[in-house]
Order: structure tokens, then C-alpha cells, then sequence
């Protein structure tokens, strides 16, 4: 998973856990047989907190702004089994860049007019 050091399997799996009100050392233990620090939870906490904090920006009718967290992507994109990958197909069905644990900022997708080009080379004459 972009910007990580473990799997979207495991990255949903640690915030399931921690949506059931599971300690986050204890939520994270499998995490550490990844290799990954004991810090890196509230790392994962911190990044997974920025990511909801954005969509809920960007949708703010998808669901109760006073949700957090998985509560609220849940909420916003129905129940599923894969939330973090839900969000981000979520995201892009609505013109919108891939929010959770995505290395681009936030984009939005204009529609394409027929004909015309844009480079993505700012020096480039066309």
C-alpha cells in the first residue's frame, strides 16, 4: 500500500479492530510480525485519520460529518468488506483522486473536452 510498509489486507484489518475499540498496541501486533515498529500504529491512526478528514471535506453529503474514522466510511460507502479500497473507488467514481494512503494530493478529474490536448510538461508549448 503507497505511503505504508504493510498490505491494504492488513491495513484494514488493524482498523477493524480498532473500530471495535481494540487497543491499538494490541490491534497492531500482527503488524509487528511485518516488521513494522511498535510506533507505527498511531502512524497508521495519524494517516488514516487525514485521509477520512479529506473525504469528508470533498463529501460532506456522503455521510454525517460527525462520524469518524471507519464510521464514517462506512457510512459513506455502505458496508464492505474492503473499506479502504471502497473509499478510494468512492473517490474516483466522483471525478476525485484515491484518498487512503494515496503518494498523489488531492485531484479532480475534469472532464475532457474532444480535440484539445494538455501537456503535462508546463515548459511544453502545447
Amino acid at each position: 500500500m503507497p505511503g505504508t510498509s504493510i498490505g491494504t489486507a492488513e491495513a484494514e484489518a488493524y482498523l477493524k479492530e480498532r473500530e471495535a475499540g481494540v487497543g491499538r498496541s494490541a490491534a497492531g501486533m500482527h503488524l509487528r510480525a511485518l516488521g513494522v515498529s511498535e510506533r507505527y500504529p498511531k502512524q497508521l491512526d495519524r494517516m488514516f485519520a487525514a485521509s477520512v478528514s479529506r473525504a469528508k471535506a470533498l463529501f460532506p453529503e456522503a455521510a454525517d460529518t460527525k462520524l469518524h474514522g471507519l464510521s464514517w466510511v462506512l457510512r459513506a460507502v455502505g458496508e464492505t468488506e474492503r473499506p479502504l479500497r471502497a473509499l478510494n473507488r468512492f473517490c474516483l467514481e466522483h471525478r476525485r483522486n484515491c484518498l487512503c494512503f494515496c503518494r498523489a494530493s488531492i485531484l479532480v478529474f475534469k472532464p475532457r473536452s474532444a480535440g484539445r490536448r494538455t501537456s503535462q510538461n508546463r515548459g511544453s508549448p502545447v
